[in-house]
């Protein structure tokens, strides 16, 4: 029943997820266009610096932005805060079901570090929240002066993490944490800097005072860190799809060269909202891509594994069947026998020999290429039943021999 509850659970925290994230991310990306696209009135009117006409939906819009504050609040002022604390609740929802519930599975890997799944649970606890301290504390710090100099740093750091990570969590999870420490930093300055800013705003404009001018600097500096965070998180977020990057041995590196590509592109299109044609920087960003796929086929990035036979002895699919329904098989079936898997992870099932072929990819890129599966390694899999695999797949997977 409980693997039951679980599969619902993240079904239900990763679908509101998606949504509330969705939601937020296109807001970030509509006020940072718009305050980018605002343009002085032609008409002089009392308190506006400026204004936009747009056409959506079959209906003309204006959009006017104030000075300060107009002299009458409306009754209805619309706020743009719950849809970033839903997707941090959620994303937070998510690692526990995930990643929390089951840490002796997808959050530790022994054969990177042995640790007791509780100090796993700690220390991710302990990431989430000095993360976001630590960067508060650098965005109060005189680095703030010369952003140049504090983008390379905070850069340089969430390598750092990321490297550091990958040393201690199973590899998909290192990934997801990484997304995690960011995605609290952007909830974060939603609810510690940004909101607080705009209640001041508001409150000043209530009581006809001056604001805190400080607090909204720090504010739209603030929602400017979020808009460049959001494509690495986007990334981040499906990740999990594609084993072949968290798989990798240097996994760390492929997420930050991933990183720097998704920041890159997100530079460009605010330069364009100013009408800064940079033209260089998006085939630079596709260049990274291209030299990253190119790069992440050498050995470096490949699991340092031996050859264990290179000689032309078939191998039987009798062999191939019985490794996997022993190191695959006791999750991946109909009828699960691996204690606390009671319904197949994705569906997958490899009871037959048509379901062994039917996934013949997935077998050859998560147990082969990447070696991510089994998960922490739990049936014992060895590098000779993987060579096995590897071989017999080379040699045209056949099912009759």
């Amino acid at each position: 029943m409980d693997g039951y509850i679980i599969d619902w659970l993240n079904l239900l925290f990763r679908w509101l997820h998606l949504i509330t994230g969705a939601a937020w991310i296109g807001t970030s990306f509509y006020f940072n266009w718009l305050n980018h696209n605002i343009r002085p009135p032609k008409d002089e009117r009392e308190g506006i610096n400026g204004e936009l006409f747009a056409v959506h939906g079959g209906h003309f819009y204006q959009v006017s932005k104030y000075e300060g504050a107009p002299k009458v609040l409306p009754e209805t002022l619309h706020w743009f805060k719950w849809e970033a604390y839903f997707t941090w609740i959620t994303g937070v929802s998510l690692l526990v079901v995930v990643y929390y519930w089951n840490a002796s599975i997808y959050l530790v890997d022994n054969s990177i570090r042995e640790i007791e799944p509780m100090y796993a649970i700690l220390t991710s606890i302990g990431c989430l929240v000095g993360g976001w301290f630590i960067y508060d504390l650098m965005c109060k710090s005189p680095l703030t002066k010369k952003p140049v100099l504090f983008a390379i740093t905070g850069f340089a750091m969430m390598t750092g993490v990321a490297y550091g990570l990958t040393e201690i969590f199973a590899p998909r999870a290192a990934y997801i944490h990484v997304g995690a420490i960011i995605g609290t930093i952007m909830a974060a300055n939603v609810f510690r800097v940004i909101i607080p800013a705009q209640k001041n705003l508001v409150s000043s404009a209530e009581n006809k005072q001056k604001p805190n001018l400080q607090l909204s600097i720090d504010a739209k500096n603030r929602s400017i860190h979020n808009n460049y965070f959001t494509l690495p998180v986007l990334f981040i977020m499906i990740s999990s799809h594609f084993s072949f990057t968290y798989g990798a041995v240097n996994n760390w590196l492929i997420l930050v060269v991933l990183s720097l590509a998704g920041i890159l592109t997100r530079h460009y299109f605010n330069l364009r909202n100013k009408k800064q044609y940079k033209v260089w920087i998006l085939p630079s960003a596709a260049l990274i891509m291209f030299f990253l796929m190119i790069f992440s086929s050498l050995s470096i990035f490949d699991n340092d594994k031996k050859q264990i036979s290179a000689s032309l002895e078939l191998v039987s699919f009798n062999e191939v069947q019985n490794i996997i329904k022993y190191r695959c098989g006791t999750c991946h079936a109909k009828n699960p026998t691996f204690e606390g898997i009671e319904v197949a992870p994705k569906g997958v099932i490899y009871d037959s020999a048509n379901d062994i072929i039917k996934n013949l990819k997935l077998i050859q890129a998560q147990a082969i290429d990447a070696e991510i599966m089994p998960p922490n390694n739990l049936t014992g899999i060895t590098n000779q039943e993987r060579e096995k695999l590897r071989i017999w797949i080379e040699q045209g997977a056949n099912i009759n021999n």
